[in-house]
């Protein structure tokens, strides 16, 4: 109910500011949060969410169902008024004061400086904790790469791999559950929670990742089943899956040679529902319903559910797969000619 409240007061706030907003354009990189995180309007994604609102309300139309990072690099945005804009001060000019010669005063004797005292560097949060069922797992962190042997913190930004063979499951902060199979690279770039104090308490919180190679099982927490328009994996192919349930698989195979029918970003649901878009078009998918992405170009496309997809040991070429509409399209064209 806080959050709410001051959210108010932040839209009414927005509308008196509308006429000293300023343009920005959108970048490759770029997620809202980190343009505002760069122009001072925050530092933690708790402190940018009135600003992400105020976004949305200024650039209509412009964010894909509304979702404050799904947009378009090139794209023009407006932005609100920074309030931690430093405003000058005047300079108060004071007149010298008169100059009066002191009586001489006898020097003290030398006394050794004190070693300085090193300020204490800032408090990286921690997101979780993650653990290597089996075979070899790594975190890179900056320039530096962490092998794990049992049970170790997650930040923001770690890219977690798994090997061949390997799995790995993770436990957010939220309760969200990710588990990898083999072979997968998987990234938190953006994460936020507020623990609520009572049931009562609204549950703040926020989560952006990536997920480039492999397989990847989700078991959405607090965050994906309160907030659901704040919970968004992005993968290959600017394919970008919206949480609207609390169970699914996600598979991205990107060497056609390898891959057969189920190359690119292909997804199924266990239980509740997902979006599934890019580009070009969005799906939404229910318990039990399987889809794919072939291209960034390309819509994606509901297919059946291929036998044994759900099995993170399986490996894609084991996957048994009923041809999809677009494949039997193809296959029949070929016989054409």
């Amino acid at each position: 109910m806080k959050y709410i409240a001051f959210l108010i007061l932040a839209l009414i706030a927005s509308g008196q500011s509308l006429a000293n907003t300023h343009l920005y354009v959108i970048q490759k990189s770029d997620t809202l949060a980190s343009v505002l995180r760069a122009k001072n309007y925050g530092e933690s994604y708790i402190e940018l969410l009135p600003f992400i609102d105020q976004v949305l309300l200024l650039n209509p139309g412009i964010f894909a169902s509304g979702n404050a990072n799904f947009v378009r690099p090139g794209t023009t945005i407006k932005l609100p008024e920074n309030p931690n804009k430093p405003t000058p001060q005047p300079v108060m000019v004071t007149p010298p004061e008169p100059i009066v010669e002191a009586e001489p005063i006898a020097e003290p004797e030398p006394v050794a400086e004190a070693e300085p005292v090193p300020e204490p560097g800032p408090t990286i949060p921690v997101i979780g904790n993650i653990m290597g069922a089996s075979g070899q797992t790594e975190i890179q962190r900056d320039d530096e790469t962490v092998l794990i042997l049992g049970t170790e913190k997650l930040y923001v930004d770690d890219v977690i791999l798994t090997h061949q063979s390997s799995l790995a499951e993770i436990t957010l902060l939220d309760n969200t559950r990710f588990i990898m199979g083999p072979d997968s690279e998987f990234t938190i770039s953006e994460y936020g929670f507020v623990k609520p104090k009572s049931p009562n308490d609204d549950v703040l919180g926020s989560l952006v990742a990536s997920f480039r190679n492999g397989v990847l099982r989700t078991i959405t927490g607090l965050i994906g089943k309160v907030q659901r328009n704040r919970f968004q994996i992005d993968s290959t192919l600017s394919a970008s899956i919206g949480i609207r349930g609390t169970d699914f698989t996600v598979r991205s195979c990107n060497q056609i040679e390898t891959c057969a029918d189920l190359y690119g970003v292909s997804v199924a649901v266990r239980d509740g529902s997902i979006g599934l878009k890019n580009a070009s078009a969005e799906i939404e998918l229910k318990q039990n319903e399987f889809a794919l992405v072939r291209s960034s170009t390309e819509a994606p496309g509901k297919a059946p559910l291929p036998e044994g997809f759900f099995d993170l040991s399986r490996d894609i070429s084991e996957i048994a797969t009923a041809k999809s509409w677009w494949q039997k399209s193809i296959d029949y064209l070929k016989s054409l000619f």
